[in-house]
């Protein structure tokens, strides 16, 4: 099945999303590295075929595992640090190059009845959540079937619906109510979507008393 949709041509935007630089960048690997982080993530599926967040198949032991495609993996990293770097200059905000890597996995809708989705999954239907102990977040779209489904964003109850261009990455604020936009059960039974999540947190060094 063929995407919905042509590539976005441009490198990077940002955008104001209720008060906060939201930052979105477009064609971020090649072919190759994504084929190899597919592999990745369908062999951890495979192996651990319990991990699961709902509905939603949940790659938890990623970090944990020995990486078949190590290169891949570097490549994914370094362009991650890549659109850090500049999100921390665009935003003037040197503090973000002190950020770590608190933990990253990956999650995919692939197949679900409609029953299912609608009364679990459906982004009304109590899909919204947010993490105040990180500082940044990383999603990366490495599948999905049409940009529609995205990233909604919620703040005060205003929404704002972020495009997941496939092979694109939003660097966004995880402290703030987010949700994934999931395509319907007919579109995932012959393409999934299927995003990477990193997430950043500031380690401050505490000193002992001696």
């Amino acid at each position: 099945m063929a995407r919905l949709y042509d590539k976005d041509s441009r490198t990077f935007t940002t955008m104001d999303v209720f008060g906060r630089t939201l930052y979105h960048a477009y064609n971020c690997l090649s072919p190759e590295d994504i084929n190899g982080l597919i592999e990745e993530i369908d062999d951890e599926l495979k192996s651990n075929p319990d991990n699961r967040d709902g509905l939603l198949e949940t790659t938890n032991g990623l970090c944990y595992r020995k990486l078949k495609n190590k290169k891949c993996w570097i490549n994914f990293f370094s362009m991650v640090k890549t659109h850090m770097r500049r999100y921390a200059k665009l935003t003037n905000d040197p503090s973000v190059l002190q950020l770590k890597v608190a933990s990253y996995w990956a999650k995919r809708l692939v197949d679900c009845t409609q029953e299912q989705y609608e009364s679990e999954i459906y982004i009304n239907y109590g899909n919204l959540h947010s993490h105040h102990n990180l500082n940044l977040g990383i999603i990366y779209y490495l599948e999905n079937p049409s940009r529609i489904y995205g990233t909604l964003i919620e703040d005060s109850g205003r929404e704002y619906i972020v495009p997941g261009d496939e092979n694109s990455l939003i660097i966004h604020h995880p402290n703030v109510n987010h949700a994934a936009v999931l395509p319907p059960p007919i579109l995932t039974r012959d393409y999934p979507r299927t995003v990477i999540v990193v997430d950043f947190k500031r380690y401050d060094l505490v000193k002992l008393d001696e």
